[in-house]
């Protein structure tokens, strides 16, 4: 008698087949896995709060929501009141108001007006939170904002921005750092941190 073993030849077809309906089925489950996702993903995008798709800690939805509201188009929100010269001197000279400069650090820097912090618009969000204590603080107090002056516009994106986030008594010195400087008006140098 041999010893190799004689296969059963009705085996084979049906080893066939049960492989092919575990690759028919595997495919089904990923088409199903494939349209659930795609239907997850247009549902989630038309929602009106809809869920990032890669997670953000707390404080870079924050910035992200600060960077966008302050980068908000002028029309869509309500412009903050201006103030002059001689007022804005007024409540330098009595502390009467929380000054914010609105431009770059590096410019800020250079020169500022005495007691004022520095709220960028281009760091807005960085800045925002670093002043809250500050800016908490400052809740009945009215808000001065000023950046460069002439066209720039930086001091009006975050007065508005300010406006947005509650703060009732928020105005812009449209001056701004060129009409102090070209007054005489007294300066400080630095960052105030």
């Amino acid at each position: 008698m041999s010893s190799i073993a004689i296969q059963d030849p009705t085996r084979l077809p049906q080893a066939r087949s049960l492989a092919w309906q575990i690759v028919r089925d595997l495919a089904g489950v990923a088409m199903l896995a494939i349209a659930s996702l795609a239907a997850g993903l247009v549902i989630n995008r038309g929602s009106l709060h809809p869920l990032p798709i890669v997670y953000q800690t707390p404080e870079q939805r924050f910035d992200a929501e600060l960077t966008t509201l302050v980068a908000a188009p002028p029309f869509k929100i309500a412009p903050a009141a201006t103030v002059g010269l001689h007022e804005f001197r007024s409540a330098v000279e009595s502390k009467s108001a929380l000054i914010l400069d609105a431009r770059p650090s590096l410019f800020f820097e250079q020169g500022h007006v005495p007691g004022a912090l520095n709220l960028a618009r281009d760091d807005f969000a960085q800045d925002y939170r670093h002043l809250s204590l500050s800016l908490k603080a400052a809740t009945d107090k009215p808000i001065i904002v000023y950046c460069a002056g002439g066209e720039c516009h930086d001091s009006r994106l975050v007065a508005n921005a300010l406006l947005s986030l509650g703060f009732s008594n928020v105005s812009v010195f449209t001056g701004g750092w060129d009409a102090w400087s070209a007054a005489g008006m007294p300066a400080s140098t630095g960052s105030v941190r």
